[in-house]
């Protein structure tokens, strides 16, 4: 692709898209004339990651769900747009997810028909710098300070926690709030998930933190 790419005189504009930003190579940019729109920095795209409260709000209506279930299960992906006049805070929601409910008629966690929850214990159980404790407080409902800048946007080269934690941003298994520079676990849906990982890995005392803080 680079070679197709860069720096060629009949290349105009390209629209690509993916879940993680442009790869980052060496000490200088592979890529470096594309201009990216991720989940850590929507733009004014912000919009077409997923379903924006208001389809949502009209989705409930017309199907006759409960607006605020609605939002508890798949709500809590927190997109920040930057401009001229301030900035502006939207709520995303899981479309897949939505659908589901809806077309159910019944709130579920749906996210593990998309992906099993292997890949996101292939993930966690690096427990690499405190990488359990983080997961523990999210499952908790608190927010982990996170440093995005030492991601290499792929998904196997990881130095530290954050990378770890940067990844899961983009895959959707957690939010990024750009002003805080905190993660969340944004759902009740993508929780579950996390439940499922861990209650097959060895991490006891984490499943007995998780009910305690659940019950």
């Amino acid at each position: 692709m680079r070679t197709w790419l860069k720096d060629k005189d009949y290349v105009g504009l390209a629209y690509m898209t993916g879940i993680l930003p442009v790869k980052k190579y060496g000490t200088h940019s592979a890529l470096n004339m594309f201009v990216e729109y991720s989940m850590t920095d929507p733009w004014d795209f912000f919009e077409f990651f997923g379903f924006t409260e208001d389809e949502v709000k009209n989705l409930c209506a017309t199907w006759q769900m409960n607006f605020e279930e609605t939002k508890a299960w798949y709500d809590g992906y927190r997109l920040v747009s930057h401009s001229r006049f301030g900035d502006h805070i939207y709520s995303m929601y899981s479309p897949k997810s939505v659908v589901e409910a809806m077309l159910r008629h019944k709130f579920g966690p749906y996210w593990n028909q998309t992906e099993t929850y292997e890949a996101l214990r292939v993930y966690i159980q690096m427990n690499m710098d405190g990488l359990k404790d983080a997961v523990v407080a999210m499952l908790a409902g608190d927010s982990v300070h996170i440093n995005t800048g030492t991601f290499t946007n792929d998904m196997t080269t990881f130095a530290t926690r954050d990378d770890v934690l940067t990844l899961l941003v983009h895959l959707g298994y957690l939010t990024y709030d750009g002003d805080a520079k905190t993660v969340s676990i944004p759902n009740k849906d993508v929780s579950q998930e996390y439940v499922n990982a861990i209650s097959t890995m060895d991490w006891k005392e984490v499943i007995r933190s998780v009910n305690d803080s659940w019950n």
